[in-house]
Parts: structure tokens; sequence; C-alpha cells
């Protein structure tokens, strides 16, 4: 290599180990892919990607937020924001959180998890909502399923419901 390339380099490798020593970059860790039948889903806020079954269509809102539904005829609608945190406290942030409102924490595939159920109402439809908060080193996912009343007993909400686990255990940082 010559002398000027070699010295202009220098400079951006240690930059580049300074940041991945400091924390800041990638996570060292090679993101697996999404198993058979799945696809990977990115954050684009944020080096996190998550899989999806294949048939589900989604789409990333103006403010960050991912959406996803499992069909045309939307009966569930899942919604995804990543909080990135200064430090690796996710999940003595969500042991808090699950503490002060009386819900337990449980752990599924190394992610700290807790889920709670509410309603809404808007333009004369009734939804159910459940809200899952995940966390894991310095990313808290917030997650949310708004189901039409009417829906609710559809198939399709029903297994996108059974399936909410096996998205939770995919999320990795990359």
């Amino acid at each position: 290599m010559n002398r000027a390339l070699r010295s202009n380099a220098t400079p951006i490798v240690i930059s580049m180990v300074l940041l991945a020593l400091t924390g800041c970059g990638s996570s060292s860790a090679t993101p697996s892919p999404s198993p058979s039948g799945f696809k990977t889903v990115s954050f684009p806020n944020g080096s996190v990607q998550f899989s999806i079954p294949e048939a589900y269509s989604h789409r990333t809102e103006p403010d960050g937020t991912i959406a996803i539904t499992p069909s045309d005829e939307i009966g569930i609608t899942l919604r995804l924001n990543l909080h990135n945190l200064p430090d690796a406290v996710a999940e003595e942030f969500l042991q808090s959180q699950a503490k002060d409102k009386g819900l337990q924490l449980t752990r599924i595939g190394g992610k700290a998890t807790f889920s709670e159920n509410g309603t809404r109402s808007e333009g004369g439809r009734n939804f159910e909502m459940t809200f899952w908060q995940i966390g894991f080193g310095d990313c808290l996912v917030v997650m949310s399923a708004e189901v039409d009343k009417k829906h609710r007993d559809d198939q399709t909400v029903k297994e996108c419901f059974i399936g909410v686990p096996k998205i939770i255990e995919s999320f990795q940082k990359y």
C-alpha cells in the first residue's frame, strides 16, 4: 500500500475501532437469516431486525413505526417501534415497569417482555388492543396489536397472535 493511502486510511481504521469499543455502531454478532417461510424486516432508526411470515405485508410509517398486516382483509395490525437506549438497561427498565403495573415479566428467546390489554374506539369502530414491551441489551421495542372487535374471532387474527412469540424471539441487533 502506498504511503499516502496508508496515512489517510489510518485515522478511519482507528475511528472504527474506537466506535466498536465504545458501543457505537453495529453489534459484533452476525444476525441469523430468517427461517424458511419468513422474511426479514429491519427498523429504519437502528440496527435491529426481526422475522415475519412471508405472507405478511409491512410498511414503514413516516415516524419509523413498522406496521404489519397478515392479509388484505385487515382484522389485525401489528405496529412496532424501536427505542435505542443509551446503555444496556432495557431489561432492568422493563422489570421496573412490570413491577409498577403488577405484571409478570417473562423471557422469550433471551428477550424480557410483558404485555397489557386495552380498548379504543374511533369512527364508530371498536378495537381491542394488546401492547408488548420487549427489551434486550440497549434496545426497547414497543409492539401493539390493534384488532377490530368484529374480526377478533377470525382465523387470521388468531394465527397472528399465536405467531407473536416467534416474532419476539427473532429480534436481534446487528
